[in-house]
């Protein structure tokens, strides 16, 4: 139930997946979870709330960690009212509290110097630099604790590079980093390493333990040393630059997907005037091609020298020692003298001379673009700058009020040293010195239109120079505009619901870029082809709305509260926040010239600030800043409200858009609806170095296809860029006032629960004998502290409710005064019915999605919910997969956080809320995703495989138009209620609330819920829980083996080979033929073998490890890894055929079986070599064994993965899911003892138990390869061309591969033959020195 559901953000930041030392998996598995939709849009509050959750900075305190501090506002605030300031603390049994009165200003003058107050920068942030001119950055950080992160960052990107250059700071990215020979030494430590390149700069990061996990030494200098020889002594061997050559070629070609050319439309539009806009990191293949040595060596003597670096260490260290180390290892390269390149420079001016007088911007006198670089003091400026300047306070006290003028004097009185501006580009903004001239012409609408896009989407920007956040005024803005986006945000989902909204999204976001240099604002609008018109008028018209009036009183005063607890939480939480988040916040920080706070000191700004907030000035930030979308063509009516009175308006004033971008697609079908696509992206969410491809091709897709190749069904979109000017300047568009709505304080009134709780009687009984018939069983014994729950391992308690509900909880201080609460229903989209009925194919999926668009219980509006949730800072997400029904909160515990949640969980399991316009919504969302499976190159082709593995068994695939259509309201709710009831409910809480509050609240509204289900159960078990799914056997090769292929533009290719595979429990073992729950410590714990241990000591505990019940996860863990690093270096590091492949498992907790896929991509001409290679690499485990070292390199990584995900609240939540679930009952809290034991434990027999429970031969897999481009691949799939052999899965014999696969480079192949064959000697070298170190310590 998506009541406030607080989604991940897309805000311009590049996805990290360059080069790697090991395949990294996809965002989402495309086998594993095919039934679900894409994410919706995020909402901007709750994508602001994620960010700043993600990146706040740590300070050091001294108050203790038991200690809360809080403060309490007056009526109004500090300005004439105190504030009371209160610490508590907990003395053995007593509470121990103390109060002040804080000293508060009283007058406007004291007002302005208030917010005239220069910030303070994080006392713990370390900043300095060597002789040689290397800068770095250093904050100590103990979460996750014995961790920390050194990341390197280049200060040179793609808009460095000159015209015959384009691609090559990735490349040089690429040969450096996995050129290291020292970088490869931190494999196996414990540590992980990656790097990514981006138009600003390149990054080579590594999140390391503090100590060596194979040696004990400590790890801080070896990763230094490794950094250091990464950046500045790189060997450049041509047999290196020739394997990243093909990989960068083979990236461009895997990501160049209809998502990423919708990114590059936005991008090109938006910075037409300078390099950003056509110097992506990927560059230009045919130039990656062709670049000697000597080319490539030359970028990095330009950029790679110390005092164009700055190096961030954040984590569990001791800063002085961290000094001294980076003195040691940093310190030993030469400075080398700035030579700046000037390419950038020059592409921005010819970009502008090229425009001529065309235009749409404002260009500022003096200037050739306007302004310049809106990054004020960049990441690589002198880190004495960070906190501003004089000059920079003096542009700021220049107007009224301390507000910056509108002529961006702030940022052109800072200094910028000449090669220093990060990016190195211009821009020309939606501001000017004379603001909005209307003389001007307003931005053309530029259309991109394309085949493969599903939905109309319109993107209107705005650029604006970054202002730098250094005065308590500067960070009061932004204060206020985050009320802002949270308002606009709300009324566009109150519009949303309706019957028939005409949208599918639409979204302002706000938001300062460090990569671009500048701050943009988006207004995004998607909807479906025949419903453009309508979408663009809900967002012109709420604009519009908010622009004129401004926020009502009711929703500053709510979002005002809802930021001061917002804020709190934060600070509560600062010491917790992952070193990694910390370092990214202070690396963007630093690159905006703001001023870097902790979010203590955050926090204690906002509650000096909070009360000065008032409306008039929230709404003069509403016009100014909503005027490029609320007067689009308008321009000279907006300069005569503006010069009516000019105090009415904020910092910038009077806005005008810089770029209107509309990517549509081009055919519907004949209701106007979708045909197939990609869901829209927000610009820079797929900029990644390993999602890029030639500009110069996608420049050239617009109005791509053929005129005459209508698909069948289809009829073509016809949308012209005027039509879509004349909408967003329509007039006729009626605007009035907003009308407050009334939130509740709380959704269950205490009478009415107290008069449940006299009803039902709710109690807690045994674990063990709990029953909700027949004699009551006795309450557990209530004990001092309050609580009835008896911690077991790790903390966790465990109880059961009269009404059959069961409940798992751990307290952790990971997120101080947060929590995750999870309910989950075992039943889940295996219980759906064959084919099309209104219990058919889909009626999980839909039901699910429609409760959730509902997004209501009870008697309350949605609107009233979401309020609710937003006070509360309760956040909601309602899904399904294949085996359970899972709803995830996570909330506040403080003021009556942990009562809100419950009362909220109570009304969903009692009163949910049906409502047939959810259905409709859900209907139409399913339908789109859908239609889009056809055009998804990756989709359709792991769709094939789906088809072909499960024949007619459409429960665990995308439901069909006719599924969809067959299912009603009625129907939905049957299926889901039969699992959402009490006795099929299992909830676990993880976070920092008390036990007591917890346990009582849980007994209140838990306990109250009613232990009847609101439908009658089927009584057949396998009706009720699901049939188990079934891998097709039997079938000929031409139905498993399949090629298809997608007309597109551009040629990519993907390819997966799929088949049948165990469950996590794995159904190869005793103890899951067992299938009965083990009593509580009835699991023998694993035995760790001494060396030396004597034969019937190895059988022993042999036979006790894999009797244990997490004994098939373990193996079935180290086999991924295992596999995956292989496929890496065979496929993709010697052989060259691909940039990514990956091995996963789709585990299933309670259906018997699952199955397994390998997903690999290249280019047309080599992924049938790609697809033959990785299948290569898993039927030769058996000829290549596998060597201790292999064996103990992935042990490290999931140990070493494990023990930094305990720091995670979520992470807790999946280890106690299913703890008391009847239909899981190996899990146990001896699992939880035992996880790392049982990996240390685990020996090379137990992988290869796991690996002989799958078959890799012909006649077992499933292969299907996909290409995309004008024309099809001639060539059938090569396992069908090939005469059948033998599987070399049952044994060496058919290990042997006797020639190289067509289209293969016969030295790579030869290269990577002669590895398997020294890899071989290796294992044998080994075995005979263990076999010798075994005889003599059994002779003494």
């Amino acid at each position: 139930m998506r009541l406030c559901q607080q989604r991940s953000a897309a805000l311009a930041a590049p996805a990290r997946a360059p080069a790697r030392c090991h395949p990294a998996k996809p965002a989402q598995a495309l086998l594993a979870r095919p039934s679900q939709l894409p994410t919706q849009r995020p909402g901007v509050v709750a994508a602001r709330n994620a960010a700043a959750r993600r990146q706040t900075p740590r300070r050091d305190t001294a108050v203790a960690p038991s200690m809360r501090c809080r403060f309490l506002r007056g009526s109004s605030g500090p300005l004439g009212r105190p504030f009371v300031a209160v610490a508590a603390c907990r003395r053995g049994g007593k509470l121990v509290v103390a109060a002040t009165l804080m000293e508060t200003g009283d007058s406007p003058q004291r007002t302005e110097e208030l917010l005239g107050m220069r910030l303070q920068q994080n006392e713990a942030l370390e900043l300095g630099a060597l002789d040689n001119g290397l800068r770095f950055v250093i904050l100590p950080n103990r979460s996750p604790p014995a961790r920390f992160e050194a990341h390197l960052e280049i200060h040179a990107g793609s808009v460095d590079e000159g015209e015959r250059e384009q691609g090559i700071a990735h490349l040089v990215e690429h040969v450096t980093f996995l050129g290291s020979k020292k970088r490869e030494g931190l494999l196996g430590t414990g540590a992980r390493s990656n790097a990514y390149t981006d138009f600003h700069h390149t990054v080579f990061h590594v999140h390391s333990p503090d100590r060596n996990g194979n040696t004990g030494q400590p790890m801080l200098w070896q990763v230094l040393d490794a950094l250091t020889e990464v950046a500045f002594e790189p060997e450049f061997l041509p047999s290196r630059i020739e394997k990243e050559r093909k990989a960068v070629v083979a990236e461009a070609q895997m990501m160049n997907t209809i998502e990423y050319r919708v990114d590059c439309q936005l991008l090109q539009y938006l910075h037409w005037e300078n390099a950003l806009g056509c110097r992506f990191p990927i560059g230009k293949t045919d130039q990656v091609e062709k670049w000697e040595r000597a080319e490539i060596m030359s970028f990095w003597a330009r950029h790679y020298f110390p005092a164009n670096a700055t190096l961030y260490v954040v984590g569990d260290v001791d800063v002085q020692h961290t000094k001294e180390l980076i003195k040691q290892t940093f310190g030993r390269i030469p400075p080398s003298l700035n030579q700046p390149s000037p390419a950038a420079a020059t592409v921005n001016a010819e970009l502008l001379a090229g425009a001529g007088a065309t235009t749409a911007v404002d260009v500022a006198p003096g200037s050739s673009n306007g302004s310049s670089n809106g990054s004020s003091a960049g990441a690589v400026p002198a880190m004495e700058a960070v906190v501003g300047t004089a000059e920079a306070a003096d542009a700021t006290s220049a107007s009224p009020g301390g507000r910056p003028s509108p002529n961006g004097a702030i940022l052109e009185s800072l200094p910028r040293p000449r090669g220093m501006v990060r990016p190195p580009v211009e821009h020309q903004w939606g501001c000017s010195s004379q603001p909005v001239r209307g003389n001007l012409p307003h931005a053309p609408v530029s259309v991109f239109r394309h085949r493969l896009l599903q939905l109309f989407q319109l993107s209107i920007f705005c650029k604006l120079p970054v202002l730098p956040i250094n005065t308590l005024e500067d960070l009061r803005r932004g204060f206020m505009v985050r009320i802002l986006l949270s308002v606009l945000q709300f009324r566009v989902n109150a519009r949303y619901v309706e019957a028939n909204p005409p949208f599918t999204g639409i979204e302002l976001d706000i938001s300062d870029s460090g990569r671009e240099g500048c701050a943009v604002s988006t207004l995004t609008i998607t909807s479906e082809p025949k419903d453009w018109q309508g979408a663009v008028q809900v967002a012109i018209q709420e604009v519009r709305r908010l622009q004129r009036f401004g926020v009502t009183r009711g929703e500053l005063e709510r979002y005002k509260t809802a930021l001061l607890r917002d804020s709190e939480q934060l600070a509560e939480q600062s010491e917790s926040v992952p070193s990694v988040d910390n370092l990214e916040f202070v690396m963007e920080s630093l690159a905006l010239g703001h001023t870097v706070l902790d979010q203590k000191t955050a926090h204690e700004y906002l509650l000096k600030v909070i009360d000065t907030i008032s409306k008039g000035e929230v709404d003069a930030l509403a016009k100014s800043l909503l005027s490029y979308l609320s007067h689009y063509n308008q321009e000279r009516q907006l300069l005569e409200e503006y010069e009516a009175d000019p105090s009415a308006w904020a910092w910038p004033g009077p806005t005008r858009a810089t770029a209107i971008v509309a990517c549509l697609p081009a055919f519907m079908d004949a209701s106007g609806h979708s045909t197939g696509g990609g869901a829209p992206m927000q610009r820079g969410a797929s900029l990644a170095t390993t999602q890029h491809v030639d500009p110069a091709a996608v420049a050239a897709m617009e109005e791509s296809g053929d005129e005459d190749d209508v698909p069948e069904g289809a009829v073509r979109f016809e949308l012209e860029a005027a039509d879509i000017e004349a909408a967003l300047a329509e007039q006729g568009i009626e605007v009035e006032a907003r009308e407050d709505v009334e939130v509740p304080d709380a959704l269950l009134p205490d009478d009415a629960v107290q008069a449940l709780v006299a009803e039902r009687q709710p109690r807690f009984v045994p674990v063990d004998g709990a029953s909700t018939s027949g004699d009551a069983p006795a309450q557990p014994p209530r004990r001092a502290d309050g609580t009835v729950g008896v911690p077991g391992h790790g903390g966790v308690v465990q109880l059961r409710l009269s009404n059959g509900i069961k409940v798992n909880y751990r307290r952790t201080d990971n997120e101080p005064r947060g929590a995750m609460l999870r309910l989950v229903a075992a039943g889940g989209r295996a219980t759906e019915g064959q084919g099309a009925g209104r219990l058919g194919a889909g009626v999980m999926a839909l039901g699910t999605r429609t409760l959730s668009e509902a997004g209501t219980v009870g008697a309350w509006s949605r609107e009233q919910v979401e309020l609710f949730c937003i006070s509360k800072l309760i956040n909601c997400v309602l899904e399904t997969d294949e085996e359970f029904v899972c709803m995830d909160f996570h909330f506040a515990v403080s003021d009556g956080g942990v009562a809100s949640v419950l009362q909220l969980l109570h009304l969903f399991l009692e009163q949910p809320r049906w409502e047939a316009a959810a259905m409709e919504r859900s209907k139409q969302q399913y339908l789109s995703h859908y239609r889009s499976l056809s055009k998804s190159l990756e989709r359709a082709t792991a769709d094939r495989i789906l088809q072909a593995m499960l024949g007619p068994d459409r429960r665990f695939r995308d439901p069909n138009p006719e599924e969809i259509a067959a299912l009603d309201l009625e129907g939905m709710r049957t299926a889901v209620m039969r699992q959402i009831h009490a006795g099929n409910v299992e909830v676990s809480v993880v976070g920092d609330f008390e036990p007591a509050e917890l346990e009582a609240c849980v007994l209140k509204y838990l306990g109250s819920v009613s232990p009847e289900p609101k439908v009658a159960l089927p009584e057949d078990a396998a009706e009720r829980l699901g049939r188990p799914l079934q891998i097709l056997g039997g079938m000929p090769l031409e139905q498993r083996h399949m090629t298809w292929h997608l007309k597109d533009s551009d040629e990519r290719a993907c390819a997966y080979i799929a088949g049948a595979a165990p469950n996590r429990w794995g159904n190869f073992t005793a103890a899951q033929q067992q299938g009965r729950r083990a009593a509580a410590g009835a699991v023998t714990p694993p035995v760790q073998l001494a060396p030396g241990a004597a034969p019937e000591e190895v059988a022993r505990a042999a036979e006790i490890r894999r009797s244990h019940p997490l004994y098939a996860s373990i193996a079935l863990g180290l086999l991924t890894e295992i596999i995956n690093s292989r496929l890496f270096t065979t496929v993709r590091d010697t052989l060259g055929l691909t940039y990514d492949v990956s091995f996963e498992l789709s585990l299933f907790d309670r259906l018997p079986s699952g199955w397994w896929h390998v997903n690999v991509t290249s280019t047309p001409g080599k992924i049938q070599d790609a697809m033959m290679a990785s299948l290569g690499v898993l039927r030769n485990l058996w000829a290549q064994p596998i060597t201790q070292r292999e064996l103990l390199r992935a042990k490290r990584t999931l140990i070493t993965r494990h023990d930094s995900d305990l720091k995670d609240n979520l992470y807790w939540l999946g280890l106690l899911t299913h703890l008391q679930a009847d239909c899981v009952p190996l899990k146990s809290l001896d699992c939880l003892r035992d996880l790392r034991d049982m990996y240390e434990a685990a020996t090379v027999d137990d992988v290869y138990d796991a690996y002989a429970q799958f078959k890799f031969d012909d006649e077992s897999v499933f292969t299907c390869i996909g290409t995309s481009g004008k024309e099809p691949l001639a060539a059938p799939s090569p396992i069908l061309t090939r005469s059948q052999q033998a599987s070399a899965a049952a044994g060496p014999a058919g290990a042997g591969m006797a020639k190289p696969p067509a289209n293969m480079d016969p030295e790579a192949f030869m290269a990577a033959f002669k590895s398997m064959l020294q890899n071989m000697g290796q294992m044998q070298q080994q075995q005979a020195a263990a076999q010798e170190q075994q005889q003599q310590q059994g002779g003494r």
